[in-house]
């Protein structure tokens, strides 16, 4: 995102949908500016990526079956898509978040942005430079955390 008024219309935007939901779920004010509060993080990075799933390209199937393991595909090459993303932005010595925000408001994103309806907002990263280092980590035994069968 380039403009600084396109990201503050549209985390302004996402941040009245996300109140009126919050609201309708029946939070008290002061929960819901704890909740909300959550978003800072993309109003503070110099830098916000949206990105989009756009299906071109999917193949149509003419059963349940076959469609949804169609749409699931095309969700899971997004995910590694925007891993992707983070871990270049890693490489080139930038700080990431991957925040979801955008995927619960996808028709407030697409307005603002002004974006087709079949692009599917699949969050937003916030970029920048680390305000510290990340700490150092220990290594990890693989057999703590992966089963093999």
């Amino acid at each position: 995102m380039e403009s600084p008024d396109t990201r503050e219309r549209l985390l302004d935007s996402m941040l009245r949908a996300w109140v009126e939901d919050l609201r309708r779920d029946g939070f008290t004010e002061e929960r819901i500016a704890r909740r909300t509060r959550r978003g800072d993080v993309l109003r503070g990075a110099p830098s916000l990526v949206v990105p989009f799933l756009v299906a071109d390209g999917a193949h149509p199937y003419p059963d349940e079956r076959r469609a949804d393991a169609e749409r699931s595909m095309f969700l899971v090459a997004m995910g590694a898509g925007v891993q992707s993303l983070l871990v270049g932005l890693a490489m080139e010595g930038l700080g990431s978040a991957w925040i979801s925000s955008t995927m619960f408001c996808a028709d407030v994103v697409r307005e603002v942005l002004e974006v087709p309806e079949d692009w599917r907002p699949m969050g937003a990263v916030a970029v920048g430079y680390a305000a510290e280092a990340p700490k150092e980590r220990p290594p990890r035994d693989p057999d703590a955390f992966m089963v093999v069968r």
